[in-house]
This record gives C-alpha cells, structure tokens and sequence, in this order.
C-alpha cells in the first residue's frame, strides 16, 4: 500500500513537473511580454485620466487613442512577415526598445501632433513586440504543448493589462482621486493639472526604464539562441502572398473575428465599470478580481486540454462562455451605475464559470493556427492573426455602441449572441480534417 502511493506521488511530482516546466528561453520572452503590457497598458490609463491632457478637447484625445492601435494594424503583419525574413530575435529586440522609447516620449511632450507621431510608435513597438513574440511561442513548444504555452502566454498578456491599467488608475485615482477640481480657484486647479502632469511624467520614466532593463535583460539572457532555422527562403512578396492565398486564414477569419469583437466589448465594459467604481465598495473590488481572476486561470487550463482533447471543443466552450460573460458583465454593469451593484456580486459565481470558459478561445485558437502553418511562416500567419485581432479590436466596441444607441441594452445583448452565432457557423463550415490536427 505504502509502495502503491510512493509510486503515485513520485508519478503526481513528475506531472506538476511537466505543467511547470517552460524552456529558459520563452520563460525570458512571457516575462518581457508581461513588462511590455504593463507599461503600455500604463501608459493608457495615465493617459485616458481626466485630469491629465485637460488642455486636449475630447476628440483630439479620442484621436490619441484610435492612432495607437491603427499603427499597430497596419505595421503588425510587416513585422512578422520580416521576423521570418531576418529573425524572431531583432524584431522582438525593436519590439520592446520602440515601445520603451514612446512611452520615455510620453513625459517629454504634451503637444497633440507630438502626442499623435508618439502615439504611432507606441503603436509600431507593440506591433513589432506582438508579431515576434507570438512567433517564438509557436517556434519553442512542442506540438503536444503548444496550447498549454499559447495559454501562458496570453496570461502573462492579461496580468500585463491588469498591472499597468488597474495599477495606473488605482495609481492616480488614490492620488487625485479624493480632490475635488470644482470647488478649487483658479490658481489652485493650475498648481493640482500640475501635480497630474508631474505625477504622470514619473510614472510614464519607471514605465520606460523598466522597459529598458528588460531589454538589456533579454539581449544578454538570449545571446547565442536561435529561435527557429529556416528550410525554405522565401521573399517577402512570396511570404505575403502565402498569407493571402491561405486557404487557412480564409477558414478561421469568421471564427475569430466575432470572439475578439466580444473579447473587445469584455475590456469596454470592465474599464467603464473600473471608472464608475468607488476604491471603497468592496463589493465591486470582488467583481473585478472575479472578472480578471477567472479568466486569467483559464488561459493556461484550456491551453493544457486542449493539448490533451484537442481543439475543436475549446473554441466552442470559448464561444459561448465569451457571449454568456459578456451578457452578464453589461446587465451587472448597467445596474452597478444606478447604484445596485448587489446583482453584479450575486451573479460573481457565475461569471467566474463562465469567465474561465472565456479562456478557452484564444489559446486554442493560437494553437490551431500553429497546428496549420508551416513552421517557416510561422511570424507571417501570427502577423495575419494580430491583424484580424486589431480589426476585431476596433469592430467590436464601434458595433456595440452603434447596437446599443439603436437598441439599447436588448439590441446590444442581441449583437452579442449574434457575434457568437457567426462563429459557431464558421467553426462548422471548416473543413474537419484541419480541426483534427489539432487533436493528438
């Protein structure tokens, strides 16, 4: 008896072994991405801060935040294409350097076209940082892992957006948030923008500095690794005219596209509800940590199964786990801004469910991707993955808006189930042997 559990605890070690163990080098790269998103995400929330910028109308703050995000669109797919052509290691190297060198510029300027040009190449770092990352992933996992490192990979993504805009609002909002810029005089307000501005400019030079090391970091922890050795040259034209006659991509666009519009209307929804939120409600406190604890744990979790399952059944499981989460989020949201946030803490159970059901897309769905590239165009497809990402990105929150202005709450939950509906359909209609090769 003592022998039989001797052999299953040596057997449940050797399996927790397994699930921890992350080769050296893409332990570097999920660490760096984690910073990366940190600082950028922190460098959003200072930026979106009422108090900071107040010299800006609001559409030229809207502006700021629409040029990050279309540079990243239109720069992401050229990024990898040329990670295959050069090399995962140089374009993840400018990832990280350009997005530490806009986010240092941030403290420097407060002009809006200096604001819009920095904001462009905030946009190109974190294109370039996405595409090469990404790729590296899919280089280093095994083919019976790569759901389970997608996964790791895209919780180091979420803790990064948690540190840097949680941090950063939580940061400014315990700073400023207690003063009331109403009630002050005129000297008073400018000697309080000034305090933001000097606070945010601090903030903005950690952010960079960090970033900084981490690269240095990186350059010496990596030298002499090479990501991935090339058995067909291709040209740039060539690899971008494998990306567009990929029959592939073609298959999984209405998968994916749908999922990350619901994905975006999760990250709309939180940030409202972490504005409206009173630092002191331990209740809605709960609720975020719900929101972002679920799906943070089941990031790495699906990515295990459906190394193990396959697949096919995660991207359903991720479908309507992300349409019942977002249903649930904007009715509990709805009713916190009329002061009942009672119903967002009782339905907590169930969006922690679902939220770890919301996990399973994006991991198997990167997984999928892998299983049907070849390797050599690995930085290529991943490029094509980060634009429809973006394009999802920007639909999402412009569709909702548009459903809701229409419809109001009904014509938004409708949208949301109607996104979902499109992806089922899509994940039907690819053929059945490229989802089996995905299953091992």
């Amino acid at each position: 008896m003592s022998s039989k559990t001797s052999k299953d605890t040596e057997k449940l070690r050797s399996k927790l072994k397994d699930l921890l163990s992350i080769p050296s080098s893409l332990l570097i790269v999920f660490l760096t991405t984690l910073l990366m998103r940190a600082s950028f995400y922190l460098a959003i929330a200072i930026l979106n801060y009422p108090h900071y910028l107040t010299h800006l109308s609001s559409v030229q703050k809207t502006w700021i935040f629409i040029v990050y995000p279309l540079s990243e669109l239109l720069t992401v797919l050229f990024f990898g294409v040329l990670s295959d052509k050069i090399g995962r290691k140089i374009i993840y190297y400018i990832g990280l350097g350009t997005t530490a060198i806009a986010i240092l510029l941030f403290s420097f300027v407060s002009e809006f076209a200096l604001l819009l040009v920095v904001s462009s190449i905030l946009g190109i770092g974190a294109a370039a940082q996405v595409a090469s990352t990404l790729s590296i992933v899919a280089d280093e996992a095994p083919e019976d892992k790569r759901g389970r490192f997608m996964g790791f990979y895209d919780a180091m993504t979420l803790i990064g957006l948690g540190l840097g805009f949680g941090g950063g609002f939580l940061i400014m909002e315990i700073l400023f948030g207690n003063e009331d810029v109403t009630t002050m005089t005129s000297s008073q307000q400018t000697e309080f923008y000034k305090r933001v501005a000097t606070t945010s400019e601090v903030l903005f030079v950690i952010a960079a500095v960090l970033l900084f090391i981490s690269l240095v970091v990186a350059v010496v922890l990596l030298k002499g690794k090479q990501f991935v050795k090339f058995g067909k040259e291709q040209t740039i034209k060539e690899k971008v005219s494998f990306i567009i006659k990929d029959k592939n991509l073609r298959y999984l666009m209405p998968v994916w596209v749908p999922i990350i519009c619901l994905y975006a209307i999760v990250l709309t929804n939180a940030e409202e509800l972490a504005h409206t939120l009173n630092l002191h409600d331990v209740k809605l406190l709960i609720v975020l940590a719900v929101i972002f604890g679920s799906i943070l744990i089941g990031f790495p979790l699906n990515g295990i199964l459906s190394d193990k399952i396959g697949r096919k059944p995660f991207l359903y499981i991720g479908m309507f786990s992300f349409a019942g989460f977002v249903t649930v989020l904007i009715i509990g949201a709805e009713q916190a801004k009329v002061n009942n946030p009672n119903l967002l803490l009782y339905l907590s159970p169930l969006m922690f469910v679902l939220g770890i059901g919301c996990g399973a897309f994006p991991p198997a769905a990167l997984a999928l991707l892998t299983d049907l590239s070849p390797k050599e165009n690995y930085g290529s497809s991943m490029g094509a993955y980060s634009v429809v990402y973006g394009t999802g990105m920007i639909i999402g929150p412009l569709s909702a808006e548009y459903s809701q202005s229409v419809g109001g709450l009904f014509g938004l939950i409708i949208l949301i189930w109607i996104l979902c509906a499109i992806s089922v359909v899509g994940t039907l209609l690819v053929p059945k042997h490229l989802l089996s090769k995905g299953s091992h």
